[in-house]
């Protein structure tokens, strides 16, 4: 099962509508991990094949009511949040902690607008970067591919 992974589009819907048109017919699920969350789920109706789930981020003012969701894709148990609240623009370690504590197999995060995939004991993480706003690097997004595991990759506009 492979999932399409987006944050912080910022207002920027061109490259979502340009990842969904691409991705069309591959991915069933697409994410998006806040700052901007509206920007994917105004094209809901446009793409009623896909399954699209957004959390709120810091810059959102109450458009998605929840800040963290879990998911469970296949057999793993995935949190999004978009981590503000976790403090990923410092480093990553309270996620990381909060993340074992739930027993979850994936995390998924924003805000930092810095891609990165990391492994931590048995969770996998990883933060897509920004489609809308990107800092020091082109536009990004992730593939999150679920097997018997769970692997990833950051994608580039």
């Amino acid at each position: 099962m492979k999932i399409l992974v987006m944050s912080d589009t910022h207002g920027k819907v061109k490259p979502v509508k340009k990842l969904l048109d691409q991705y069309k017919g591959e991915v069933k699920t697409v994410l998006h991990l806040g700052d901007g969350a509206r920007d994917l789920l105004q094209l809901k109706s446009e793409y009623p094949e896909m399954d699209f789930v957004a959390v709120a981020g810091n810059c959102d003012f109450a458009a998605i009511a929840q800040q963290e969701r879990i998911l469970t894709l296949g057999s793993k148990r995935i949190l999004l949040t978009h981590g503000h609240n976790h403090s990923v623009g410092v480093n990553n370690q309270r996620l990381m902690y909060y993340a074992l504590e739930l027993k979850m197999d994936a995390c998924l995060f924003g805000h930092t607008h810095f891609p990165e995939i990391l492994e931590y004991e048995s969770v996998f993480l990883m933060n897509p970067g920004s489609l809308g706003n990107p800092r020091g690097n082109a536009p990004s997004y992730g593939l999150l591919t679920i097997n018997e595991s769970i692997t990833g990759e950051l994608m580039y506009l």
